[in-house]
């Protein structure tokens, strides 16, 4: 866990014409994220109670109920929940499926670049301070996160929900958290109908559900080339989403029935 980062809004143009590469990637062991890393925050607040440590029906990372938000129109990648309930709580936590472990443990040295690139892009357009400025050349370390805690209801059930977050926006005049949240995320150049249908019923569908689930109002988007160059950045209010996505979503469910 670190400090959340400042979104760079002055940077942008400095960082579009150059290559995400991974000549400042230092390899880290993977760590795996368990729900004690949210529940010891709650601890530390002192939000606790003796008979219930945590008072929520639900616990769990904000990614977990990405999946089953997007289940409904998602037909590519399964998923595997572990729950257990304790003194009152149900903890949710994620296996890793057979056909998931197969894919890791498949991917090509590409694939490994573009997903560093989601990291790196980061890098590239945020800031520990406006003063310092994005540090471009610094060394990325995935395992690093900002992660915001919030405790939600889902009509008469309780939730405490943890994800990790970006940046934030450094207007003076931007809202308290969540609604100061910025989601930064990277994906390929759109070049023809079929790849924006694609986009919008796989990809941006799960931005938005990543986005909703903790109150990110904004989400910015790195549009890279084939030779793995950022071309374009579009900003996504998330409130939109649903609005833009309506169409691919009702075609993909009339295809249930």
């Amino acid at each position: 866990m670190c400090r959340h980062r400042t979104y760079s809004h002055g940077n942008l143009t400095l960082m579009l014409p150059l290559a995400i590469s991974t000549s400042s990637r230092e390899v880290f062991p993977t760590e795996q994220r368990t729900l004690s890393a949210c529940t010891n925050g709650v601890h530390a607040l002192g939000g606790t109670q003796e008979c219930r440590p945590v008072d929520r029906d639900f616990v769990t990372w904000r990614g977990h109920l990405t999946k089953i938000l997007c289940t409904p129109y998602e037909t590519q990648e399964g998923w595997l929940l572990a729950v257990t309930l304790f003194k009152g709580t149900f903890y949710i936590s994620e296996q890793e499926t057979v056909a998931a472990c197969k894919k890791r443990k498949e991917r090509t040295p590409e694939q490994e670049k573009l997903m560093y690139s989601g990291y790196k892009f980061e890098n590239y357009i945020c800031a520990d301070s406006l003063e310092s400025g994005p540090d471009k050349c610094a060394v990325v370390n995935t395992n690093e996160a900002f992660c915001s805690v919030l405790l939600a209801r889902l009509s008469s059930h309780s939730l405490l929900i943890a994800g990790e977050v970006d940046c934030i926006d450094p207007s003076p005049k931007s809202p308290l958290p969540p609604s100061c949240y910025i989601e930064l995320k990277t994906s390929a150049q759109i070049r023809n109908p079929h790849q924006q249908r694609s986009f919008n019923r796989y990809k941006l569908l799960k931005w938005w559900s990543q986005s909703f689930l903790l109150g990110i109002p904004v989400i910015v988007a790195g549009f890279r080339s084939p030779e793995a160059k950022v071309v374009s950045i579009e900003r996504f209010r998330t409130s939109d989403i649903p609005h833009l996505i309506r169409g691919c979503l009702s075609l993909c469910l009339g295809a249930w029935f």
